[in-house]
């Protein structure tokens, strides 16, 4: 269905403003029918502040340290690569950071989001944990995420990966990519793709509203089936 418009959309980026006003459980009905691949994150990655967020996706990817070494020993140019990519972040921006599912250490903070926030950030995605969750609300950050963790990353993580394609929850994402989030999860959107999807989510929140409106006049669920064709 449909929802209220995001006033988190930059104005100046048409191709993200056609998502406002669609539900991420309807986007990912559209990319179904239209025949594409499924690009919802798994359910491990839940809101945990926030309503919605829709952006771009910036890129960060982690991988926990091995036995005998360190950033240090892995990619030291990449010693800050995460405030890095903070820093560089614009309006309307998203950061994925992907640590392959292990959430015992957080890979984001109150530092991160303050930073974040002042470059326009609108929050981030991840399938690892965070912490300083009390602090995201006030800084206008929505967070995605499995969980929390009061342990700093730096001891369990090195980032291997900057502004480059990640797998974060199962889901390929690309820097650029359209981010959709909502209270049901997260779907990413390929750019190239987002005028189609559009176009089928339209479709189908038509017909849902169309069906809705069968069943207020007293009709079944059954029959507003067979008439309408969905299920």
């Amino acid at each position: 269905m449909s929802i209220a418009t995001s006033s988190a959309t930059p104005a100046h980026d048409p191709e993200l403003s056609q998502f406002e006003h669609f539900q991420v459980s309807t986007l990912s009905d559209a990319m179904l029918a239209l025949g594409l691949k499924d690009t919802a994150l798994g359910p491990t990655v839940r809101l945990l502040v926030g309503k919605r967020i829709l952006g771009r996706a910036r890129t960060i990817g982690r991988v926990p340290l091995p036995s005998n070494g360190g950033q240090q020993e892995i990619k030291p140019e990449f010693s800050l690569a995460i405030q890095e990519v903070i820093d560089g972040c614009g309006p309307g921006s998203i950061m994925v950071i992907a640590t392959q599912g292990i959430a015992t250490h957080a890979n984001w903070g109150g530092n991160m989001a303050t930073r974040a926030a002042a470059v326009g950030a609108l929050g981030l995605i991840t399938d690892g944990a965070i912490r300083d969750l009390e602090e995201m609300g006030p800084l206008g950050m929505t967070i995605f995420a499995q969980g929390t963790s009061p342990r700093a990353g730096h001891y369990r993580f090195a980032t291997a990966i900057r502004n480059e394609p990640v797998i974060c929850a199962g889901v390929l994402i690309r820097p650029g990519d359209i981010i959709v989030g909502d209270a049901d999860g997260v779907v990413v959107i390929d750019p190239a793709q987002a005028g189609a999807i559009a176009a089928k989510a339209r479709e189908l929140v038509a017909v849902e509203e169309e069906m809705q409106g069968f069943m207020r006049t007293g009709a079944t669920l059954q029959d507003a089936v067979r008439k309408y064709k969905v299920r």
